[in-house]
């Protein structure tokens, strides 16, 4: 393999090892992320609300609730390309600045609802800039063996921030009855409204700030060579044609988006899909709560699986095997009206769909040389272009209200994921970013033993 052949014929002159400030900038890193997450995801269980209140279209709402995607798609270019050039810190104090931004327009929307609606949309437009540099993150500040882990940690935080982003407007909103608001204009609607506004900006404020101060791309001496300025990695320029080369990795993307789509799609929705089954808001909240819980549990079980076991196929075809299973009955649950095993299955649909680190290491072991960065840029392309352009006839299928058609689209959303688990079979697992740090660790290790001799 050409690859290994340069990388042992390789001279380097780095010591590897990991700064002692590594711990310092994932906290940063990690606030970067978890604010924009707990921003875009605050409307979801209370659209239905904010459209009374407002007087607008749940359309609109719940556009925005899976808009998250569409500007991924968009936006993940530019910051890819921002990152190449720049270094990642760039993209992490843009997506910041965005979400700081964003929030304080949010805080005018007593004045016009558009305010809080495009001051979403400009935060949105930041999250692809820091979410495609989580793996470039971890990659320059931590030894290999230790980069599943990581990921592992923000993992957990995006799981848990996303949990908690829709359980804030539940507590804050409480009991709230709509219908019976209409006597005031809506007037205790639209306070709690801008209580949330207030709370979100103020979490904004302390998530983002530090890292706009102190974040820094990488540290003095890198961890590990395939970290290094030795390994020469592709630029943006042909990272595309190469990862569209790249069978393994296309089928990796899909099976990607088509796993973890349907179960973010009935997460986001998850009002519109339970409510013409009788589900009131605090049902809803413990439903989500239940699946923020079995995420975070999933997530440490899946990467210590992988970290013990050095595979990532076979965990991410039982993952996606799994998922797929509990959607089914999921959905029997429903169907049977049985509302302890809908719990029961969102649990567990949400403990194995916990794919999101494991994907995104895989990714840049099998792409490699091509850099993290480009690596999880497309596959966020793919991933969420794609989730995009499924959860609009969803979404238009849920305005009906009826439970045929949250059947049906949770029937839709399960044959997306059967497919995916077809893709994710075919996938080969070639470690290739493994091989070379490895091949390069061995080739020091005997140049040391020679000096001593």
């Amino acid at each position: 393999m050409k690859l290994l052949d340069d990388t042992l014929d390789s001279k380097s002159t780095d010591v590897y090892y990991e700064s002692s400030s590594r711990y310092l900038q994932l906290t940063l890193f990690l606030g970067a992320l978890v604010s924009n997450i707990m921003f875009g995801f605050s409307l979801s269980p209370i659209t239905k609300e904010i459209s009374t209140i407002y007087g607008v279209s749940q359309t609109w709402l719940q556009l925005l609730s899976v808009s998250f995607t569409l500007f991924s798609a968009i936006m993940i270019i530019p910051g890819n390309i921002l990152s190449e050039k720049y270094g990642i810190q760039y993209n992490i104090k843009l997506g910041c600045l965005l979400t700081f931004i964003g929030s304080l327009m949010a805080l005018l929307v007593n004045y016009s609802f558009w305010w809080l609606y495009f001051g979403e949309l400009v935060s949105l437009v930041g999250f692809p800039f820091r979410l495609i540099s989580a793996s470039k993150f971890t990659a320059n500040w931590f030894y290999p063996k230790n980069r599943i882990i990581i990921m592992v940690i923000i993992a957990l935080l995006f799981n848990s921030s996303t949990g908690i982003s829709i359980k804030i407007p539940l507590f804050i909103f409480g009991d709230y009855n709509v219908e019976l608001d209409a006597l005031n204009d809506y007037s205790q609607g639209r306070t709690y409204v801008f209580q949330l506004m207030a709370f979100l900006a103020g979490i904004m404020f302390i998530t983002t700030v530090p890292a706009l101060i102190f974040f820094k791309a990488k540290p003095k001496h890198p961890p590990s060579y395939s970290a290094s300025e030795q390994c020469v990695r592709e630029n943006y320029t042909k990272a595309a044609k190469m990862l569209i080369k790249n069978s393994d990795y296309l089928k990796l993307a899909f099976a990607f988006s088509l796993i973890l789509g349907p179960v973010l799609l009935l997460t986001v929705q998850m009002e519109f899909v339970v409510k013409p089954f009788g589900y009131n808001l605090e049902q809803i909240s413990n439903v989500i709560l239940v699946g923020v819980i079995a995420g975070l549990i999933g997530d440490v079980v899946v990467g210590s699986f992988v970290k013990k076991l050095g595979k990532y196929k076979i965990v991410l075809q039982i993952c996606n095997a799994t998922t797929t299973f509990f959607y089914g009955f999921l959905i029997l649950s429903l169907v049977l009206k049985v509302h302890w095993l809908f719990y029961v299955c969102y649990f567990f649909v949400c403990l194995c769909s916990s794919i999101l680190a494991l994907t995104f290491e895989f990714s840049c072991e099998i792409s490699f040389p091509v850099s993290e960065t480009s690596t999880i840029a497309y596959l966020g392309l793919i991933g969420n272009g794609f989730n995009f352009l499924q959860a609009i006839p969803e979404i238009l299928i849920l305005q009906v209200g009826k439970e045929s058609t949250s059947i049906i689209t949770l029937i839709i959303m399960f044959g997306i994921g059967v497919f995916g688990n077809f893709v994710s079979y075919s996938i080969n697992e070639k470690l290739k970013r493994q091989q070379v740090d490895n091949l390069h660790d061995t080739k020091q290790n005997l140049e040391s033993q020679y000096d001593t001799d």
